[in-house]
């Protein structure tokens, strides 16, 4: 199914019974395309129906086949990846529908193809109701608006992230001393800076005073090029007013304190490796 076929679709279909994340946000992704889309829950898919079907019927968007299809990572898909799939890469481009899929959707898919645990799961099965009588429809419309909500605001942050880093980029690119990054606001950075010659980046905080973060080696990694000195975890120096015990980000009252810090840092380091 095209996205255009799918802005025509006026009904979509999906499983009845115990409600999981894959089917809620699968819900809550195509009502975001079609938000008038009428989603109902059955127990078989009626043969002349024309309409969207995921997670049932053994369709385009259903995941319980033998011959499943895999990500090259090597985690299967469940019918939220591959409606996500199909569908995000118009809406949204391919860069931010490849980071959506790893940080978010392939952790779903493969909760429900393998039952692992996962704390957004958890939550979602909890608006199954209690009672086994009750059909679940009305807690299964419920929770599709929470999951809405979730893949709206994740969205918005993405293409957020995208913006702010071709910003990080420009102001990267000016500074002399390309180790220490000074923003005049807060940008994500940790998708692009991995890449460069940045070791630490320094930015007003919302507390107040300033902030400074050591960059990771990767993106994909918490393992940082220069941590902060490990002594500033036991005695903070005079011009700092915190230290993160992981020795990923410092705080101080001034620009001018932060930026010695950075330096000071920086300074320990190359001393260090000098013995």
């Amino acid at each position: 199914m095209t996205l255009e076929e799918l802005k025509k679709c006026s009904m979509g279909l999906t499983h009845a019974g115990t409600f999981h994340a894959d089917d809620v946000f699968g819900a809550a992704f195509l009502k975001l395309i079609v938000p008038d889309i009428e989603i109902k829950r059955v127990s078989e898919v009626p043969s002349d129906f024309t309409g969207i079907v995921f997670d049932i019927g053994m369709g385009e968007f259903d995941h319980h086949m033998k011959d499943n299809e895999v990500r090259e990572d090597g985690i299967p898909y469940a019918a939220f990846g591959k409606l996500w799939r199909a569908f995000a890469p118009s809406l949204y481009g391919e860069e931010i529908t490849e980071r959506i899929d790893k940080k978010f959707v392939e952790v779903l898919d493969l909760s429900d193809n393998t039952g692992k645990s996962d704390t957004l799961c958890e939550a979602i099965s909890l608006f199954n109701p209690l009672d086994s009588s009750n059909g679940g429809d009305e807690e299964f419309k419920e929770a599709v608006s929470f999951a809405k909500i979730i893949l709206e605001k994740l969205i918005c942050k993405e293409q957020k992230n995208r913006e702010d880093e071709q910003y990080v980029l420009q102001v990267y690119d000016k500074m002399k001393d390309k180790r220490i990054v000074l923003l005049p606001k807060y940008a994500s950075f940790h998708h692009v800076l991995p890449a460069t010659e940045a070791l630490y980046v320094v930015f007003p905080s919302k507390r107040g005073g300033y902030t400074a973060q050591a960059v990771s080696k990767s993106a994909d990694t918490l393992e940082l090029k220069k941590p902060f000195p490990k002594e500033w975890t036991l005695e903070l120096p005079v011009y700092l007013r915190f230290c993160h015990t992981n020795r990923f980000l410092i705080a101080a009252d001034s620009l001018e304190d932060i930026i010695k810090a950075c330096h000071e840092a920086l300074k320990e380091s190359e001393d260090r490796n000098e013995e």
